[in-house]
C-alpha cells in the first residue's frame, strides 16, 4: 500500500513539474514570442496531431453537433466562460472523460479550450485516440483569451460578462483589455 502511495505521488510531483514547465512563459522560447500569437503558434508546434480552430470558425458553428469543454480550474471559468461550454478538470484522465462524456460526444465536434490552449490541447490530443466516433476534436486557437481579445461573447453565472480571468499577471498580458481582468 505504501509502495502505490509512493506511486501516485512520485506521479502526481512529476506531471506537477511538467505542467509548470509548459504553462511557464520562459519556456516559450525568446520574450519577443510572448504574445498570443507567439504563444499559439509554440502550441500548434508541440501539439501537432490536434487540429486547432479559430474563433470565428467556432461561432459559426452549429450548436447542436458541438460541444464545448472549458478546461479551466473552477475559479476560472467562475469569473467567465463560452456559452454552453462544459467545464471539466484540466486533469481528467481519458478514461474518466470517456466514461463521462464518451456516449455524448459520438458523431459530435468536441472543441476544447483553457486560458492559450496549452492545457485544453494537451486533453484534446489525448483523447483523439480514444475518441474515435467523434466528428472532429478541435483546439481553440488563442484559447479563451484569443475569444475574449476579438471581443466575443462571454458569460458567468450572472449572464453576459467582459471579465476574464487572468491565470496570473505575466499570462494576463495576454488579454487585450486590461480593464476586464478579474480574480473573482
Amino acid at each position: 500500500m505504501r509502495a502505490l502511495a509512493a506511486a501516485w505521488t512520485a506521479a502526481a510531483i512529476i506531471a506537477g513539474l511538467l505542467t509548470y514547465f509548459i504553462m511557464n512563459p520562459r519556456t516559450l522560447g525568446a520574450p519577443e514570442a510572448f504574445t498570443l500569437a507567439g504563444v499559439q503558434a509554440e502550441i500548434e508546434t508541440r501539439f501537432s496531431r490536434i487540429d486547432h480552430i479559430s474563433a470565428q470558425a467556432l461561432s459559426q458553428m452549429d450548436t447542436g453537433a458541438l460541444m464545448i469543454f472549458d478546461t479551466r480550474p473552477l475559479d476560472e471559468y467562475a469569473v467567465s466562460h463560452i456559452k454552453d461550454a462544459r467545464r471539466i478538470d484540466p486533469d481528467m484522465s481519458v478514461a474518466d472523460f470517456t466514461a463521462r462524456y464518451g456516449q455524448d460526444a459520438k458523431d459530435k465536434t468536441l472543441v476544447f479550450y483553457c486560458s492559450v490552449g496549452m492545457r485544453s490541447s494537451q486533453l484534446a490530443e489525448a483523447l483523439m485516440d480514444d475518441l474515435p466516433r467523434a466528428r472532429n476534436i478541435y483546439n481553440l486557437r488563442g484559447g479563451l483569451f484569443g475569444w475574449h481579445n476579438e471581443s466575443r461573447p462571454l458569460v458567468n453565472s450572472a449572464g453576459p460578462t467582459r471579465a476574464v480571468h487572468p491565470f496570473d499577471k505575466t499570462w494576463g498580458k495576454l488579454v487585450t483589455d486590461q480593464s476586464t481582468l478579474s480574480y473573482k
